[in-house]
């Protein structure tokens, strides 16, 4: 069963635990990603973002037998709740956002299964809230010692060809540049 996974952020660059089949390919669907979530640790990062101008995602092969195989593998390698994996075929998730596109790319691809994280916007600490260009960049402004350079890291590793709007605003306005 050829089973893949899509990433435009951290899962490129740290799959941990997400046992890969090769390599990530930069042809995955085109999908509105935006850094509209704060994370645990401070970040900012990236997730579908509804108004967000879509942007070439990456994929990869996975090693897992089955589509359930897969959506676990990604729950526990995302830290999330299954509602949260998106899966196709299958239910869509709660965050449904690009599944149409991912769906018609997937079959353009020949693939059987394809899993993604399908976490939505949540702005300090308020669910389905995604941050203005310029509260997010105060928002990074803001960051204290610890939170600071992980945010920057973030931003810096994710993939080149996920040039966002805001990716341009931290470069312009922090000087945060793409990672060679």
């Amino acid at each position: 069963m050829k089973i893949a996974v899509i990433g435009w952020g951290s899962l490129v660059w740290a799959p941990d635990s997400l046992k890969l089949r090769g390599e990530w390919q930069s042809n995955g669907p085109t999908l509105p990603v935006e850094f509209a979530r704060t994370s645990k640790n401070g970040r900012l990062t990236l997730v579908l973002t509804p108004g967000a101008r879509p942007v070439p995602t990456l994929w990869a092969r996975l090693d897992c037998a089955t589509v359930e195989d897969a959506r676990e593998a990604l729950r526990l390698r995302e830290g999330t709740s299954a509602p949260w994996i998106g899966s196709w075929p299958g239910p869509a998730p709660r965050h449904a956002l690009g599944t149409a596109e991912i769906s018609a790319w997937a079959e353009a691809q020949g693939l059987d299964a394809v899993v993604w994280t399908a976490l939505r916007p949540r702005f300090r600490s308020q669910d389905d809230l995604a941050p203005s260009e310029a509260e997010a960049i105060a928002y990074m402004r803001s960051l204290d010692d610890a939170a600071g350079p992980l945010a920057r890291e973030y931003v810096e590793r994710a993939p080149a060809q996920v040039q966002t709007a805001y990716r341009r605003a931290f470069e312009q306005e922090l000087g945060w540049r793409q990672r060679s």
